[in-house]
Formats: C-alpha cells, sequence, structure tokens
C-alpha cells in the first residue's frame, strides 16, 4: 500500500511540473480514492471467496458482526503487511 502512495506522489509531481493548475487538495483526495477504492476491492475479492468457500475459519459459532470484525482484521493485516501471509494469520490466531 506504502509503494502504491509513493507511486501516486511521483505521478503527481510529475504531472504538476506541467500543469501547475492542480492543487494539493486535489491530490490528496486523488490519493484517499485511489486507495479507498483499492481497500474496498479486497475487501470485495476476500470476502467472496470466504462466503464462496463456506469457511469460517472458526471451530465455534459466532455472531455475524464479530466474523466481520475479524475478517476484515484479517484483510487488513494481509494488506499492511503483505510479506505476512494467511499461514502467519491463522498461526497467530491459534496462540490465542
Amino acid at each position: 500500500m506504502k509503494d502504491k502512495i509513493i507511486k501516486e506522489v511521483m505521478e503527481w509531481c510529475e504531472k504538476q511540473e506541467k500543469t501547475p493548475d492542480i492543487y494539493m487538495d486535489e491530490f490528496v483526495d486523488l490519493v484517499i480514492n485511489k486507495t479507498a477504492n483499492a481497500l474496498f476491492e479486497e475487501i470485495k475479492i476476500e470476502l467472496e471467496n470466504e462466503f464462496e468457500s463456506g469457511n469460517l475459519h472458526h471451530p465455534f459459532i459466532i455472531s455475524d458482526e464479530y466474523y466481520l470484525y475479524l475478517k476484515l482484521k484479517e484483510i487488513k493485516n494481509k494488506i499492511v503487511n503483505p510479506e505476512k501471509d494467511e499461514d502467519y494469520i491463522e498461526n497467530e490466531l491459534e496462540k490465542k
């Protein structure tokens, strides 16, 4: 995610020299929108995969709200720490 934002910054800086009418708040909006879109797309893909497989990854019954909380936390960890794969997350959950 950090690399994507840095790429956006570099592209914006290059464009800024050619078109000085672009303002900083427009850049911030652009980065926020693209970041949010990427996050929502990743959440959508993860939840679609989860529901298609029918696998909750939990050996007990949990509420839908708690399940979504756990799933979103897992997705966040996957995006923020891409070097940590699902096996790492599952191992961490088993330790608790």
